[in-house]
Parts: C-alpha cells; structure tokens; sequence
C-alpha cells in the first residue's frame, strides 16, 4: 500500500500546493467536479499579521481539491483588498496557475532565512479560514510584491492539518490521488532559476540546456524556455511570459481515470501508457497532466 505524507518535518521542501487565479469560480468549481474532483465549499480568507489584532477581509476566497500529497486551489478575488488587486492583475494577464506554495515545517525560520538571502520580507500572516469542523490556521511567507514575476510564490506551515485533510475530501471518483510537478516558463531561464534556488534554498538540476528541474522531497518544480515547453506540450498557447503552464498529478489508477473520464465526455490525449494530457477548460486555463506511480510529466527526463 502507497504510503501518503502530508508534512515535511525540519530540513524538508515540499510542493505543497498550486493555485489558480480565476474570474469565474462557478465555472472553475464546474469544470473540475465534471472532471471526478471532490471540492471543499467556497470560503473567504481573513488574516492578521500581528497578535491580538482582529482578523480582516485578506481579499481572496477559495475552494480546493484535497489530495492524498498536496492539493489544488481555486482563487478568486473578493472586495479590493491588495490581494484582490493583485489576483485580478494576474487574471488580465491570463486565468490559470498564479500561484506556488511550498510547505516547511517552520514558517517563522524560512521568513529569517529569505530575509538573510536579500528577500523583501511581508510581516509574517497568520491566514485562516473556516470550516464547519473549525477554523483552519496557516503561517504564511509572502514576499513583497515585484520579485517574483512569475506570481505568488510563498512558504507555508499547516498549523491545522486533520482540519484539512479530512477522508471524505480526498475520495475522488477519478481515482487522482497526488501533486507531482508544476512547469512554468521564462524568457531567461537561468536568470529565473538563480532567484529560485535562493527563495528554496535547494541548487536546481540543468534539463539540457532548456532549462531547469529542483527535485523537492515532495514533488518537483521545473522552469523552462518556450521551446522547450512548446516541444513536451505542442500546441500549447504561451498567452505571455513568464506563464506558470501545467501541472501534474498522479493517479492511483490511470485505467479508472480514464474510464471516469471516458463516462464524464472529458477530452484527454494518451501521452504513453502511463500519462494523460487533459484537454484544457477556458474557466480554468491550464495544461492539467495525469500519471501513473511509474510515470512523470512530459517536460520532465
């Protein structure tokens, strides 16, 4: 039996989860149920950044896909807050992957360190949400804005994981059970990796000369020129640069996934045996991979 792991202890990067900035998040919650997704109920974030002070509107509500490694999250934006703002920049820019969240054990230790690296530093957030189990409590890294170009790019701490991932979320019908990799492009790959390897803290692996990989101790995370990209995905539009284009999953049965597929009318291409490229959703607007336990996304070697 597979064995699942949700948190990294002291020392470990995990991909935690990716997220999607959408206009629609009826569409999006449409889209992804048709596709054999369990999704948790829409929800509005509130935050504090300092103790004892009442929480506020953070600007973003969600609905996610808990999994039994990582999740997806569907993002949009409420009222104007300067998170609202910003998703709905992001939006005009393309809907779709916005979002990188890596999980660590100690968030207070990786805000030291990534200021101690040159970082801008947010003050530490306090994020919550509820659920009608509790309030579900998250210490948030967040950078200041304009030094990731790509999106949001942020450590987490779970502070409240039986919360989160509880069994009834994580029975999906389409038999998908992980998060495996998340590709972006850039127009300078390796000037775009050198800002990663100092925000993770891990030395990337070249993929021959297109690019770059950083094998995490959950997942991976890889950075790629257009060509590149273009050539593991052909067809794929690149609507601007740099573009967080696709993202990978792993199915407990890809025969099952299929067949659930199949019956749904979900459009999907047989990559190999082991790995399905689904046919992309305008309200969700990325490139979503399926593999086996054998396999891995195309992009990758």
């Amino acid at each position: 039996m597979t064995k699942f792991r949700q948190l990294p202890v002291s020392g470990e990067i995990f991909l935690d989860h990716s997220g999607h900035f959408v206009p629609d998040m009826d569409a999006a919650s449409a889209a992804l149920e048709r596709m054999g997704f369990i999704m948790t109920p829409y929800t509005m974030h509130t935050m504090t950044t300092a103790p004892g002070e009442d929480l506020r509107p953070s600007g973003t509500a969600n609905r996610c896909i808990m999994l039994r490694e990582g999740y997806l999250e569907i993002l949009c934006a409420v009222g104007d807050a300067p998170l609202a703002q910003q998703l709905n920049a992001a939006v005009s820019r393309y809907t779709g992957l916005h979002l990188l969240a890596f999980s660590c054990a100690n968030a207070m230790a990786e805000h030291t360190r990534l200021s101690n690296v040159g970082f801008d530093m947010q003050p530490l957030v306090n994020l919550t949400r509820s659920v009608d189990e509790g309030i579900l409590r998250f210490s948030v890294v967040r950078l200041k804005p304009g030094q990731m170009a790509e999106g949001r790019t942020q450590f987490l701490q779970h502070d409240t994981p039986d919360l989160l991932w509880r069994e009834e979320l994580m029975n999906h019908p389409n038999r998908i059970v992980a998060t495996a990799d998340v590709v972006m492009t850039a127009a300078d790959p390796d000037e775009a990796a050198q800002r990663f390897e100092r925000f993770l803290g891990r030395a990337p692996h070249v993929i021959a000369g297109n690019g770059w990989r950083f094998e995490l101790d959950r997942a991976s995370f890889s950075i790629l020129n257009n060509t590149a990209l273009s050539d593991a995905l052909p067809g794929i539009d690149i609507p601007d640069s740099p573009f967080i284009a696709a993202f990978a999953m792993r199915s407990e049965d890809l025969t099952a996934t299929m067949a659930y597929f199949d019956k749904a009318e979900i459009a999907y291409e047989k990559l190999s045996s082991g790995v399905l490229r689904v046919a992309k959703d305008p309200a969700l607007g990325s490139t979503m991979i399926v593999t086996d336990a054998a396999s891995r996304a195309p992009w990758l070697p």
